[in-house]
């Protein structure tokens, strides 16, 4: 075969995958319910362009990527609420609430409006990226690999799709390195001075814009200089001079564009990284294979990539890091130490509560991986073994659609059984209550008892519910169904709270565990049917003895005993 009629094969499959990477981000974004933060980040940012004053959020998340997400939303004429006391008492869930579920537009089309804008940002400017990083790095082989392994990654196609910070974050962080390298590595070619000028100032502005997305991206300055200190002084041996242009103009570019962002009130980031650093100093609950933190454990990000990357993506990163220490070179420090100091700095990281707060690995992880892919596809052994894991992993993330943020690989045999092992933002974001809804319409709409966790307000999508043990950063007060005339006794639970995550009897529904549930919305709700289930109805009625509700489940427990003397 010729060498054009493979590239143009090359260049057939490599579109077709981000086609089918699009395709699946945007069905994904159809089903799902508004996530836990996504409209404490769309109020937020919206009111910062509208008011023109960085005030709501602001102490948690920097507010580039937040009112990057909000532009699009100007195109509709929307109150801000800026009035409202929610608004003066900075309080960012409730007032996110009035600003997505009581507003001129839908809800649905408000988030979808910038989740779809921002999805296509991100999704576009992380595939030029990874192709120039790996084709600058090994061949336009590896180029096309990396694209490849980027399309069929779905923590790139469930949180590109969501408005939250942690994309924008990623991105800049990669492109960072991107031009920090570009840069290094030209130094000694016959590049102008120019252009090394443009590619430090360009690497100074995405780190400005990653510390202006989320304040853990205070740490790019330090990995980048560390490096060109390695290159200047261990392996060039050039002169201080240089080293200190570099890092003076890359420094100058960070602070002007966080600064610019800004608004030149630099104290206010100051006073944001302080309070997150304070408070992620705090821990949070999380949860993973049955073992419960407030400190989280060493083994929690490790065990999360290993299970949610599919595992062709898995092959393909073993291969690549063999390949570089087989066949090292001066500039794979450019891949290496960004992925290897972010993951050692994750993992003793005491906030642990979805695979997304490493997502900045994985864009790396794409060149690393696509470099193994390059080295060793023509071994036919090898070809065989990545062809399987191709299409292993086609079947499970088929099998995950377009549910896509409760992926599982085959490793644990796939999303179903994800909740055994991760909870929170690794699957359950509140975000399947839309496909709970429906489910429930199909069957007469009857009213359920609730446990759930998020802030997508059920009633918004129909459903009539009793609140039970709801993990909220809202008041979801339920739509006072009455269960006492309905034909069944439904209880669905988020698995969060069926793990116990946020409860602290941590064995509160673990008598659910052993019960098949009639539904599953996504992978994380649970549907159960306890109409003839004594035991179920007993501890229910007894989790709302001591509430105002207690009266009005007793008549479940009084009718089961009817229904079986008759």
């Amino acid at each position: 075969m010729d060498i054009t009629k493979r590239g143009k094969i090359v260049s057939f499959i490599v579109l077709a995958a981000l086609a089918l990477h699009l395709y699946a981000g945007l069905s994904f974004i159809k089903i799902s319910a508004p996530t836990y933060d996504e409209t404490v980040h769309l109020s937020s940012g919206y009111s910062h362009i509208a008011g023109g004053k960085y005030k709501m959020n602001i102490m948690d998340h920097p507010p580039f990527s937040e009112m990057l997400s909000a532009l699009p939303l100007f195109s509709y004429k929307l109150n801000s609420f800026m009035n409202h006391p929610y608004f003066s008492v900075k309080a960012p869930y409730h007032y996110g609430d009035l600003f997505i579920f009581n507003n001129t537009k839908s809800a649905k089309t408000m988030v979808n409006t910038a989740r779809i804008f921002t999805f296509i940002i991100w999704t576009v400017l992380f595939s030029i990226f990874i192709f120039f990083f790996s084709k600058k790095f090994h061949s336009f082989e590896s180029a096309a690999f990396s694209l490849i392994i980027f399309a069929f990654m779905p923590v790139f196609i469930s949180n590109n799709a969501l408005i939250t910070t942690d994309s924008s974050a990623a991105l800049f962080y990669f492109i960072s390195f991107y031009f920090g390298a570009m840069a290094s590595l030209n130094l000694s070619s016959q590049l102008s001075r120019k252009k090394i000028f443009i590619y430090l100032c360009a690497a100074g502005f995405f780190t400005g814009l990653a510390m202006s997305s989320k304040f853990s991206m205070v740490i790019i300055a330090p990995i980048v200089i560390g490096i060109w200190g390695i290159d200047f002084f261990l392996i060039r041996k050039a002169d201080f001079k240089k080293f200190f242009v570099f890092v003076g103009v890359y420094a100058l570019l960070a602070v002007f564009t966080l600064a610019l962002v800004y608004k030149f009130d630099l104290a206010l980031y100051i006073e944001g990284l302080m309070s997150t650093l304070e408070r992620v100093n705090d821990g949070r609950p999380s949860f993973v294979w049955g073992h419960y933190s407030m400190n989280g454990v060493l083994w929690y990000f490790p065990l999360a990539f290993l299970i949610k990357t599919p595992v062709f993506v898995l092959l393909c990163a073993a291969l690549g890091f063999i390949a570089i220490a087989l066949k090292p070179k001066k500039k794979y420090i450019w891949i290496v130490i960004p992925f290897v100091f972010y993951a050692l700095i994750s993992i003793t990281s005491r906030l642990q509560i979805g695979i997304r707060h490493i997502l900045p690995l994985m864009p790396f992880l794409c060149v690393i991986g696509s470099i193994g892919a390059a080295e060793f596809y023509k071994n036919k052994k090898i070809l065989v073994v990545l062809t399987f894991s191709v299409l292993l992993s086609f079947v499970f993330l088929f099998k995950t659609h377009p549910f896509y943020l409760s992926y599982f690989n085959s490793i644990i045999g796939g999303p179903e059984n994800g909740y055994k092992y991760l909870a929170d933002s690794n699957l359950d974001w509140g975000q399947d209550v839309r496909e709970l809804s429906r489910y429930l319409k199909e069957n007469g709409n009857p009213p359920i008892i609730f446990a759930y966790f998020g802030v997508a307000r059920p009633e918004y999508y129909g459903i009539k519910y009793v609140p039970l043990g709801i993990i909220s950063n809202v008041e979801l007060e339920g739509t006072n169904a009455d269960l006492c005339k309905a034909d069944k006794v439904l209880l669905a639970i988020s698995v969060t709270n069926l793990q116990s995550v946020y409860y602290r009897d941590k064995d509160t529904y673990n008598w659910l565990k052993d019960i098949k549930p009639v539904f599953r919305a996504g992978y994380s709700i649970f549907l159960y049917d306890l109409t003839n289930n004594k035991d179920g109805i007993n501890r229910i009625v007894g989790f709302f003895d001591k509430s105002a509700k207690g009266n009005k489940v007793k008549c479940l427990l009084k009718r089961y005993n009817e229904g079986n003397k008759q």
